[in-house]
């Protein structure tokens, strides 16, 4: 089985389903004052006034009062009011217009946990998830005591932004905090923060964790099944994935790849009890090779001659044949095994290999000239010639012997 990328891509679609219904708080309400600044009484009606529209949706009217403010004091105004003009634009759908608004509400107030939070989802609606997760993160910093929501928000935009070293620390302190009780949200994205960061013996510890709490969770079996492979632990992939199928119906992939696992796990037989099941009327001639090549490898030969023989039946193919007629001389069943070595020197003449086996198999059934013709076949070939050509020079040895004893006094 190739190694499966398709593991981790599983977990990382999985988890950014999760993501994607991130929802920020929204705080448009205006915070209290800071840095000895105070709202003059203007101020604090020009705000209820702008609040008052947008909360009627007359986004315009709030954005033409508070800018003709701001513009005609300067800029000089409280932080608020930028703060609100941004607001204003957020909730018109245009995060761009408000990020310049938020951005000069924190330098006049670097320490207010609602500006660094609507300024963060303003980034993260524009795709800027860096720096959504920087202002994010700072929300956090400031905020006593620290929240845990707004830490996954900061690692959420980071695991978005590809920079999972950042997310890590946040993530990790929040589950620690929750002690055993953490958000299973919490838990997926620290999942794949430790995937990305290809710390894998964290990410199947806190695998197994989930499975504690969500035994009865599918595609948390799955997960683990992607990341024992990715381990190369094959057998504990294929136990995992024997569960996973007991909790949801396997797809005729899944069924194929838990054949591959206990293929590489060393267990044939249960790899070729498993793509057995793969078998239908209208099974292809490769899905009917693995089975048999598999019953093969656990020395299960009469049930793989019963699956090749079905499958010729059903659609013969050349391989099919080689491996029937294999598999008859493995049980010494030589006029059984010639008669299929000879379909395959007749599914294809350039089959030098063919030629020399149906040889041996004549050999072992005494049929000497049918023997002589196949291996003077064989010889005409570059990888079969020496062989042959020993095998046809004993068979002159061995006539001339007879020849000497019948001709003797």
């Amino acid at each position: 089985m190739k190694r499966h990328p398709r593991g981790h891509r599983f977990i990382c679609s999985a988890l950014i389903g999760v993501l994607a219904m991130l929802l920020f708080s929204w705080l448009p309400a205006a915070a209290g004052d800071g840095d000895g600044q105070t709202l003059s009484r203007t101020e604090q009606q020009l705000i209820h006034e702008a609040q008052q529209a947008m909360a009627a949706q007359q986004y315009a009217t709030a954005q033409k009062q508070l800018a003709g403010y701001i513009d005609q004091g300067g800029g000089k105004g409280h932080y608020l009011v930028e703060f609100s003009l941004g607001n204003a634009w957020m909730l018109d759908g245009h995060p761009d217009r408000a990020l310049p608004y938020y951005r000069a509400a924190i330098e006049k107030h670097g320490t207010d946990v609602a500006v660094w939070q609507n300024l963060g989802k303003a980034y993260y609606e524009l795709a800027r998830f860096g720096e959504a997760g920087d202002c994010l993160a700072k929300c956090d910093a400031l905020t006593r005591p620290p929240s845990s929501p707004l830490a996954y928000q900061a690692a959420v935009a980071y695991i978005q932004a590809k920079r999972p070293a950042d997310a890590r620390p946040l993530l990790e302190r929040i589950v620690a905090d929750t002690g055993g009780n953490p958000d299973p949200a919490w838990l997926e994205a620290l999942l794949k923060v430790y995937l990305d960061l290809s710390q894998k013996d964290k990410a199947v510890g806190l695998a197994r964790r989930m499975i504690r709490r969500q035994g009865q969770n599918p595609r948390l079996w799955q997960v683990l099944t992607h990341l024992y492979i990715d381990c190369k632990a094959y057998d504990k992939a294929a136990a995992a994935m024997e569960i996973k199928a007991s909790l949801a119906e396997a797809s005729h992939k899944e069924i194929e790849q838990l054949g591959d696992l206990y293929r590489m796990a060393g267990v044939p037989f249960k790899a070729a009890r498993q793509y057995e099941k793969l078998l239908t009327q209208t099974a292809r001639p490769k899905d009917v090779e693995k089975v048999a090549s598999a019953y093969l490898a656990a020395r299960r030969v009469d049930t793989a001659i019963d699956v090749l023989e079905r499958g010729i039946n059903r659609h013969a193919s050349p391989r099919l044949w080689w491996l029937l007629a294999g598999a008859h001389y493995e049980r010494e069943d030589f006029d059984k095994a010639l008669g299929a070595f000879e379909q395959c020197v007749h599914n294809d003449f350039r089959h030098g290999k063919a030629y020399l086996m149906v040889g041996y198999c004549a050999l072992r059934l005494d049929r000497l000239a049918v023997a002589q013709t196949a291996f003077t076949q064989a010889a005409r070939f570059p990888r079969q010639c020496a062989e042959a050509e020993q095998r046809l020079k004993e068979l002159g040895q061995h006539r001339l012997s007879i020849s000497m004893r019948g001709s003797s006094p």
